[in-house]
């Protein structure tokens, strides 16, 4: 019998939960524990109370992964960044984490991740040509 193999854009949520749930298990069963917890770290506007930047990620084995970090231009250069990473960063420790890593494009950040104390862990050239994704860590103990 041959395997049947797709490639699509829309799997729907049985279909994640098996390779999820599939890796989940196999990792699990190697380190002996499961811990993945998301994170989010919320800008509200003061006045709605509406939520208008902030980061969200999650932790799993040790590791805090920011997946997502966006503020407004107007909120940008005046120190509500660096104050929302390390809240994020405050947390990671809590969960036991040792480390945190991101992904950032040439012409987002790299130099606030520097400023704050960030390493550059890898370069990826990628689309549009020029781009260069960056992973970044910090130690965090």
């Amino acid at each position: 019998m041959t395997e049947i193999i797709t490639v699509t854009d829309t799997p729907d949520d049985r279909e994640r939960a098996v390779i999820q749930d599939g890796l989940a298990a196999y990792n699990d069963a190697r380190a002996g524990y499961r811990d993945p917890r998301e994170l989010a770290v919320l800008v509200r506007d003061p006045v709605t109370g509406k939520v208008v930047g902030g980061l969200y990620g999650r932790s799993y084995l040790g590791i805090l992964f920011i997946e997502r970090f966006f503020l407004p231009e107007a909120m940008r250069g005046g120190g509500i960044g660096g104050r929302v990473l390390a809240l994020a960063e405050e947390e990671g420790k809590r969960r036991g984490c040792s480390r945190i890593g991101l992904f950032t494009l040439h012409f987002q950040a790299p130099g606030f991740y520097l400023k704050q104390g960030y390493e550059l862990a890898a370069t990826l050239e990628v689309a549009p040509p020029g781009a260069t994704r960056m992973l970044m860590t910090k130690k965090l103990v």
